[in-house]
C-alpha cells in the first residue's frame, strides 16, 4: 500500500495537506505507528508512516526539532503525519523546509482523528494486502509449475505472469535480444516496456543469468509496484527451466556432442566421425560443417526451424544451452557456392521463421578432409560457436532498429560491428563527428536521418530495398538522403566514404544499445 493510498483511503477525515516532497506519495507504507516520543527515529526500520501531535516536541527548540525530521528521513519512514490545533497550530516552519530538505513527506491533519482507529485499520489493510500478494505469488507458482509440464512454453508463462502481475511483461534474453512479450501489441511497444520498467528479475540457470524478465507500469494494477518484483523472482526459476530444455526431440548423442564442442572438450576427428554418424547424420571427407547460434522466445521454435532448414542441407546435430540453441549444420562439399550463404539462406528462406521470433548468426564452414582436421577442428568450432553466440546481440539490435529486412547474420557480416565495439574510444569519437549533425538534426527535429542513412548502406545503396525496409516512398527516401548529404557536405555513399560511414553509424547505433552507457 502507497503513501497515498494511506491518505486518500484512511486519512481523508482529518483533511489532510501534502506540504512537502510530493514526489515521494508512491512509496510503499509497511506499516503505521502513532508516537508521540522525540527520540522514536531508531525504534523505527524504514517504511513507516508515523502519527504524531506533536507532544514530545513542544518544548524543544527549533534545530532539535529539524534533527526529528531528518532522523526520521534518515530511517527511510514513509512520512509524517502531524495533527495540528493541540500542541501546535501549523507545523513549524523548521521541519516543514528540513522535510523538503530530506525529501521526507510531511502530512498536516488539521482535524482530530483517533489514531488508534487509523492505526488499526490500516495495518489490517496491508497485512491483508500483504496476504493478498502471498496467495498470488502461489497460485503464480501452481500455474507456471503446469505451463512446464505441459505445451504452454515460455509464451502461456508470460501469460500467466503478465495476469498475476496485472502489468505487460517482456522477456530479454543475455544477449539484449527481446525473446517474448505479453500484454502488448508489437515489439516497439514491448522495448517501450523495457524502458521504462518498473521492475526486473534476472533469469538464472548454472549461476549465470540467462535472460531477463521485465514488467511495465499500469496506473488501473490494484497491485502496487513494490509487489512486483517478488512475483517476477517466482517466474524467474521455472521460465529459467522451459528456456533451457530442449524441444526438438533429436539425437541425444548429437545433442550431447555440441554441449561438449560448446563447453570447449576436445574430441578427435575419428571421434567426431563416429558421433555424428551414430547421431544419424551421413558424414563424408567432403561434408562441411557450418556452426549456428539462435535465439528464440522459446528454444523450440528456433530448434523446430533449424532442423527444417537441414532438411534440405544434409542434416544437423543441436542443443539447447543456457537458452540458446546452437547448432552443427551438414552440407555437402563440392562445387562453388559458399556453404555458410547456403545455410543461412535455408535458414531464412521464405517460410522458414514461421515458428516464431527468431535471430540466428551463421558463423564458419569447416572442412572435414583437411590434414589438420584433429582436435584443433573441435577447437575451431567450439570459437566458432561461442563468436556466433556472442553476436547474436548485435543481430538482435539490427533487426530492432529496422535497418535490416531479416533475422538472420553471417557471422562475417557482423564482423565490422564487432571491430567498432572494441575501438579505442578516441577512434569512436572521430567516428561519431563524422555524422553528429545527422544526430543533431534528429535530436532537434525528431527525424529519422542516422537511421535512413544506415538502412540505405547497409542495403547496398539500393533504392528499392532501403525504401522497404523503412516502409516508405522512394521519393521520400531521396527527399531524405538529399537533406543527408546536405547537412553533412558530401555524399556519404561514395565509395570512398562508405566504409567510414557505415562503421560511424554502426558505432552510434553501438552506443544506443540498452544496457551500454553512451559516451
Amino acid at each position: 500500500m502507497t503513501l497515498r493510498t494511506v491518505i486518500s483511503r484512511h486519512l481523508g477525515g482529518a483533511d489532510p495537506h501534502v506540504l512537502t516532497a510530493h514526489d515521494r506519495l508512491d512509496v510503499p507504507v509497511g506499516w503505521v505507528h502513532s508516537s508521540e516520543i522525540f527520540e522514536i527515529g531508531p525504534l523505527l526500520s524504514g517504511g513507516e508512516l508515523l502519527l504524531t501531535t506533536g507532544l514530545g516536541l513542544g518544548g524543544l527548540d527549533a534545530g532539535t526539532r529539524r534533527h526529528y525530521v531528518r532522523d526520521l528521513a534518515d530511517r527511510g519512514v514513509a512520512g509524517l503525519a502531524f495533527e495540528v490545533g493541540r500542541t501546535f497550530d501549523t507545523i513549524p516552519e523548521e521541519m516543514v523546509r528540513e522535510g523538503s530538505a530530506s525529501r521526507l513527506p510531511i502530512i498536516e491533519l488539521r482535524r482530530v482523528l483517533p489514531f488508534i482507529e487509523v492505526c488499526r485499520e490500516t495495518n489490517t489493510a496491508i497485512v491483508s494486502g500483504e496476504l493478498g500478494v502471498l496467495r498470488r505469488r502461489a497460485a503464480l507458482d501452481d500455474a507456471l509449475h503446469r505451463d512446464l509440464v505441459s505445451a504452454s512454453g515460455v509464451a502461456g508463462m508470460l501469460a500467466h505472469v503478465s495476469a498475476a502481475a496485472g502489468r505487460p511483461v517482456a522477456l530479454i534474453g543475455s544477449s539484449g535480444a527481446l525473446l517474448a512479450a505479453h500484454g502488448v501489441d508489437d515489439d516497439r511497444s514491448a522495448w517501450r516496456i523495457v524502458d521504462a520498467a518498473v521492475a526486473a528479475a534476472p533469469v538464472i540457470v548454472r549461476d549465470r543469468e540467462i535472460a531477463r524478465l521485465v514488467a511495465g507500469g499500469n496506473a488501473h494494477s490494484d497491485l502496487p509496484d513494490a509487489s512486483i518484483p517478488a512475483l517476477l523472482d517466482v517466474a524467474a526459476g521455472p521460465v529459467g527451466a522451459a528456456l533451457t530444455r530442449s524441444g526438438t526431440r533429436g539425437s541425444a548423442v548429437g545433442a550431447r556432442l555440441v554441449e561438449e564442442i560448446v563447453g570447449g572438450r576436445h574430441i578427435r576427428r575419428a571421434d567426431l566421425f563416429a558421433r555424428l554418424v551414430s547421431a544419424g547424420v551421413p558424414v563424408t571427407e567432403s561434408t562441411r560443417v557450418v556452426t549456428v547460434a539462435a535465439e528464440a522466445p522459446d528454444p523450440r521454435m528456433a530448434e523446430a526451424t533449424l532442423a527444417r532448414a537441414a532438411a534440405s542441407l544434409s542434416g544437423l546435430v543441436q542443443a539447447t544451452v543456457d537458452a540458446t540453441v546452437y547448432a552443427l549444420v551438414m552440407t555437402a562439399g563440392g562445387g562453388d557456392d559458399d556453404p555458410v550463404a547456403r545455410v543461412a539462406a535455408a535458414i531464412g528462406g521464405p517460410g522458414a521463421l514461421t515458428a516464431g521470433r527468431m535471430t540466428a548468426v551463421v558463423g564458419d564452414a569447416h572442412r572435414l578432409d583437411t590434414p589438420s582436421a584433429g582436435a584443433e577442428l573441435s577447437t575451431a568450432m567450439a570459437e566458432s560457436l561461442r563468436r556466433s553466440g556472442d553476436r547474436l546481440a548485435v543481430a538482435a539490435e539490427l533487426t530492432r532498429a529496422g535497418v535490416v529486412s531479416g533475422s538472420v547474420f553471417t557471422g562475417r557480416e557482423l564482423a565490422a560491428e564487432m571491430v567498432v565495439r572494441e575501438s579505442h574510444p578516441r577512434i569512436r569519437a572521430e567516428l561519431g563527428q563524422i555524422i553528429a549533425p545527422l544526430v543533431e538534426h534528429d535530436a532537434a527535429q525528431s527525424t529519422s536521418l542516422v537511421t535512413t542513412l544506415e538502412a540505405h548502406l547497409r542495403n547496398g545503396c539500393s533504392a528499392t530495398r532501403s525504401a522497404e525496409v523503412l516502409h516508405i516512398g522512394r521519393q521520400s527516401l531521396y527527399q531524405r538522403l538529399e537533406r543527408i548529404r546536405g547537412l553533412l557536405g558530401f555524399d556519404p555513399t561514395s565509395p570512398t566514404t562508405y566504409p567510414t560511414m557505415l562503421l560511424a553509424v554502426s558505432a552510434f547505433r553501438a552506443d544506443r544499445m540498452p544496457g551500454r552507457t553512451a559516451r
